[in-house]
């Protein structure tokens, strides 16, 4: 006879075995989304200089120049008559030598500081100015004499700074000094002409794009949703002759890739003149195959014949039986394909670029990818789109995720 199983025998260890590698495969999912939102908060300042949020302490130096620069200003004392005194190691070396040397630096802040002398009547070596911005230059290190006379023999490599004491660092080591909300001002506010910053703003027209976004995406689901309903329940309920051929066609349909659909699709919004228009854009997808054949199964299950023959006697039209009867039956079937029919088209992005020629009738995915510049890209601009275009998304799916779910196992226990 066969012993207890390993997970009866071992059950924590075998519930860590499942637990474990699919908790650590959704924090991997979520790295993505985690660089996206700290990226919409970092200055283009530092936008690279960390993966997440930005590293480094009140000062930083340039490892190549000596240029020491004041980064973080949030850890400045804050006042008119705040002032401070900081005394920084500067590691500096030759990048053929291992040997390291060390400077001390001091730095003033204050009204004291204005003249380059402490308290004590002793110079500072750099001055933080009272209104100081981020990665404002303060000057350039010098390095020790013994550094600078081996520089000078021949062979030697170039000499390297770095700070390695005295530095103010934020909490857990992160300059959450930094993290800004300029790419959201400039997104909702327009953006700043550095020719002439007093002029008004340049608006980035995002008000627009969102509101393109929500007419596209709620018409495109409400009407696939009421469409492949239709047309699911007419092939479910009704008996009709080519009934059988047409579900084969719409059972073939599933497997066309749909690129191969968007030449003939654009050839024949073109010979109806529907091109450049939402028309044209919803046109194609107010009855997909796959939702068609999704509400069929569920009208077979959840619809009996009888009552609706019982409705006929009663002398209830189709369309009657259809809405008040037929649609709240498959209620979480049609909440869970609304919802995905919603963000298809909420995030869609080959459609709208191929079909809509002016930029005022761009949604919102495509409007990002014009945020593009010719001769740069402001890479904390397209990330406070990116993070503005999820948000309705995220918060639709976290209000209508009941309905999803059941949606989705609608069928799958029979009882």
């Amino acid at each position: 006879m066969n012993g207890p199983t390993f997970e009866k025998r071992h059950p924590l260890l075998a519930k860590a075995a499942i637990y474990v590698p699919l908790t650590l495969f959704a924090l991997i999912t979520l790295i993505p989304f985690a660089y996206l939102f700290s990226s919409a908060f970092k200055p283009s300042d530092v936008f690279f200089t960390s993966p997440f949020l930005p590293v480094g302490g009140l000062f930083q130096i340039d490892p190549a120049t000596g240029e020491l620069a004041v980064l973080d200003i949030s850890l400045l004392p804050q006042g008119p008559e705040a002032s401070a005194e900081y005394e920084l190691t500067v590691g500096v070396r030759l990048a053929n030598e291992d040997e390291t040397r060390t400077r001390l630096v001091r730095v003033g802040f204050g009204p004291e500081a204005d003249d380059r002398l402490d308290a004590n009547g002793d110079p500072f070596d750099f001055v933080i100015p009272q209104t100081p911005v981020i990665n404002q230059t303060l000057g350039r290190v010098a390095a020790p004499d013994a550094i600078v006379q081996a520089a000078e023999q021949p062979g030697a490599g170039p000499m390297r700074f770095e700070m390695t004491e005295g530095n103010p660092e934020g909490r857990f080591g992160r300059a959450w000094g930094l993290l800004t909300l300029d790419n959201f001002e400039r997104l909702f506010l327009g953006t700043v002409n550095p020719q002439d910053p007093e002029a008004p703003r340049q608006s980035t027209g995002i008000w627009r794009a969102i509101l393109n976004s929500f007419f596209f995406a709620s018409v495109s689901a409400v009407l696939a949703t009421l469409g492949a309903a239709m047309g699911g329940y007419a092939l479910a309920k009704f008996r009709f002759r080519g009934r059988n051929l047409l579900d084969n066609i719409v059972l073939a349909s599933l497997v066309i890739p749909g690129a191969l659909l968007i030449a003939p699709g654009y050839q024949l919004l073109y010979w109806l003149g529907l091109l450049d228009s939402y028309v044209g854009l919803i046109l194609p997808g107010i009855a997909p195959a796959f939702g068609i054949y999704l509400f069929r199964q569920a009208m077979i299950q959840s619809l009996p014949d009888e009552m609706m023959e019982a409705s006929r006697i009663d002398g209830c039209g189709e369309f009657r039986i259809f809405f008040t009867m037929a649609l709240p039956m498959v209620r979480p079937m049609a909440g869970a394909f609304l919802l995905i029919t919603y963000l298809g088209a909420w995030n869609n992005f080959i459609g709208p670029q191929i079909i809509l020629s002016t930029p005022e009738k761009y949604p919102l995915a495509v409007w990002i990818s014009q945020l593009r510049g010719v001769y740069g890209i402001d890479y904390g601009l397209i990330m406070a789109g990116t993070l503005v275009a999820i948000a309705p998304v995220l918060g639709l799916f976290l209000l209508l995720q009941k309905e999803f779910i059941a949606g989705l196992t609608a069928g799958a226990v029979k009882g």
